[in-house]
């Protein structure tokens, strides 16, 4: 009998520290429940990167930047964009640059960083002047038998991707267009198979519209 009273007791004994435990861990655990979880890096420069931005372009105009778009009185500039009221503006197409011109200013356009603020240059052409058109030729080889194929390459500048270049050959001093031709691709680039029989020196040039590449020459042997 004394043996069951001594099990009983020991049993109730761990039975109240255990509770008396628990008691002591409730408020710790509270304690920990309600302190806030420490902001990640990725949240703290997403607010920070929403900050408003000034870009003072001169003669009393400011650009304000919100949400990294830039807004001209009131109405926001889409990527590619431009503003011409007497007062210049454009965003590069990445809508990473922002292109401002003001009366008379001595440099025409100052290139500003939108997600700054800060001027990073300045540049004296047009951003959204078109390049003037111009064509680049050059063979595969400058001396070739007859009917030997040969290629011929170039860039085309200013001029539409799709559109059609000719090879000519200048015959008794007139230009004649050659049954040789491609088309210019995305990157700008051509390059066409050429085959030609007129034996000695053949002065060559490739024409796309009103464009004209310098004249080069291949000699068929």
């Amino acid at each position: 009998m004394r043996t069951t009273t001594h099990r009983r007791s020991a049993f109730r004994t761990a039975t109240v520290s255990l509770v008396a435990g628990a008691a002591l861990l409730a408020p710790a655990a509270a304690a920990l429940a309600s302190t806030p979880a420490p902001q990640s890096p990725a949240v703290a420069r997403t607010a920070a990167a929403v900050k408003d931005v000034k870009i003072d372009i001169g003669a009393g105009v400011t650009i304000t930047v919100k949400g990294g778009k830039p807004y001209y009185n009131g109405k926001v500039i889409k990527p590619g964009g431009t503003v011409d009221d007497g007062i210049y503006v454009h965003l590069s197409a990445d809508g990473k640059r922002l292109y401002s011109k003001t009366q008379g200013g001595g440099i025409p356009y100052t290139i500003w960083d939108v997600k700054t603020g800060k001027t990073v240059g300045t540049q004296k052409n047009s951003p959204t002047a078109k390049a003037k058109a111009a064509l680049t030729a050059k063979p595969s080889a400058t001396s070739v038998k007859a009917w030997q194929e040969l290629r011929v390459s170039g860039k085309a500048t200013g001029i539409t991707a799709g559109s059609k270049v000719t090879l000519q050959q200048k015959q008794r001093g007139t230009w004649k267009s050659l049954p040789a031709s491609t088309s210019v691709n995305k990157s700008g680039a051509y390059s066409m198979r050429v085959k030609l029989g007129l034996k000695g020196k053949n002065d060559l040039r490739v024409k796309s519209g009103a464009t004209l590449s310098p004249v080069f020459n291949v000699t068929v042997r």
